[in-house]
């Protein structure tokens, strides 16, 4: 029996109505979501199938060597040089953003420390495309300054309990994670100033409304899980090549009754398995390890009556059909396939370097590109937080917005560089 109480709260026993169970149902997200949304006994909404998939992303690029240095690049891309305040006016018909501050803007920037929260939030956002930003009333001011809650230990809740936000530094760590441990902070309100005012603490998630994602989005490049986890494999593959040779380099051949005898005393299982044993360590220590490249090997034989060879040792090398080249096409292959998926143009992100897509001009061109067409929505997610906090302090004109930085030629600045404004991004 299946018997709905609430549009989403449901009980399920036999027709008798014994070994009844609730059941509450909410939203799930389609990807990096969990199977334990019908029976969760937690307050949260869990990321990941072990609520640890922040935590598990950053696991497989702690050791990638491209990785980390895009996300810096991306993020670069957007911070641009910097953010400034810009007051809205009408030119003929048309709105421009014409720098503007006073003395209460720039106090309220020292308070808040605004530089270091747009660089959190910019992390944030390229790391795991999650925004947690704490909102604290500061009575003296009569404003609020921000913070961003870093997202390894911020939570959303239950949606079909108390909305909010639950901050925990043991989320994802199983071993240390208690619930009695986590902090509770409402949801900002975006209406209603005086709520947030009352509770002196709140928080909002700033987030792209991805297709089937209600609760946490992700990055891009969290697609390319499969091609980062190869990117780690050939780099360890070429370390163990190098402290242990490559690939299989020898056939090594010898009688299964080689170490049966010792003169013309037959041994016993025990002895054999011994000098087989040693055998085998003797033959790891000459030709494994990077400090036996390319060494020889001797290998002494009997001769029978005959004069023939008797049965003994038989080393053959093996040809490696797989070359430098093969590796090298697969690890520029993947490279390009990460950078791709952090959203990075790949000149910008040192990929094919020396493809003939390198050039000043081009690379101007390119960063030109990258930051006005690529960072619109990151830069409106990250700077609305900042902006609803300026209307509450009566700002109605005045909104934050990203200088982009325009490379020049030096005759057309010494520096090569310009600071600029993109009117679109407001």
């Amino acid at each position: 029996m299946f018997k709905p109480i609430e549009s989403n709260f449901f009980v399920v026993g036999d027709k008798r109505g014994r070994n009844q169970v609730g059941v509450q149902l909410y939203a799930r997200d389609t990807s990096y979501s969990t199977d334990e949304g019908l029976f969760n006994i937690f307050e949260h909404v869990r990321w990941g199938l072990g609520d640890n998939q922040p935590n598990l992303m950053r696991r497989l690029i702690q050791k990638n060597t491209s990785v980390r240095s895009l996300l810096e690049t991306h993020r670069d891309m957007m911070f641009g040089s910097g953010v400034g305040f810009f007051k809205k006016i009408i030119v003929d018909n048309k709105e421009q953003l014409v720098p503007y501050t006073d003395s209460r803007l720039e106090e309220w920037k020292e308070a808040t420390e605004l530089t270091d929260y747009v660089i959190s939030a910019i992390n944030q956002r390229v790391d795991n495309a999650n925004v947690f930003t704490r909102w604290q009333y500061d009575p003296l001011g009569d404003w609020f300054l921000l913070s961003v809650s870093d997202s390894f230990k911020t939570r959303i809740g239950r949606r079909d309990q108390k909305p909010g936000f639950l901050v925990n530094p043991y989320f994802g760590h199983h071993s240390y994670y208690q619930i009695a441990q986590s902090e509770r902070i409402p949801a900002f309100n975006r209406l209603d100033r005086d709520y947030n005012v009352a509770r002196t603490v709140t928080m909002s998630l700033g987030n792209e409304l991805i297709p089937g994602q209600p609760n946490y989005a992700f990055p891009s490049w969290w697609c390319a899980e499969e091609a980062i986890e190869l990117a780690n494999l050939i780099t360890a593959f070429h370390k163990n090549g190098i402290l242990n040779g490559y690939n299989i380099k020898y056939l090594i051949k010898m009688p299964q009754d080689y170490f049966d005898k010792e003169g013309s005393r037959n041994l016993d299982s025990k002895e054999i398995k011994a000098r087989w044993s040693k055998w085998g360590d003797n033959l790891s220590s000459w030709l494994s390890g990077s400090e036996n490249v390319n060494k020889s090997m001797l290998v002494k034989y009997m001769r029978g009556a005959d004069q023939k060879a008797l049965d003994s040792v038989m080393v053959e090398p093996l040809k490696n059909l797989m070359s430098d080249d093969a590796y090298d096409k697969v690890w520029n292959n993947t490279n390009q396939a990460i950078t791709n998926s952090v959203g990075i143009l790949p000149t910008l992100g040192g990929v094919k370097a020396g493809s003939g897509n390198d050039s000043g001009s081009q690379i101007r061109v390119m960063a030109d590109y990258q930051q006005h067409f690529r960072t619109p929505i990151p830069r409106y997610i990250i700077l609305k937080p900042v902006n609803q906090a300026l209307r509450m302090m009566g700002y109605t004109d005045v909104i934050a917005s990203f200088k982009e930085v325009q490379l020049k030629t030096l005759d057309a600045n010494p520096m090569g560089k310009e600071a600029v404004v993109n009117h679109g991004q407001s």
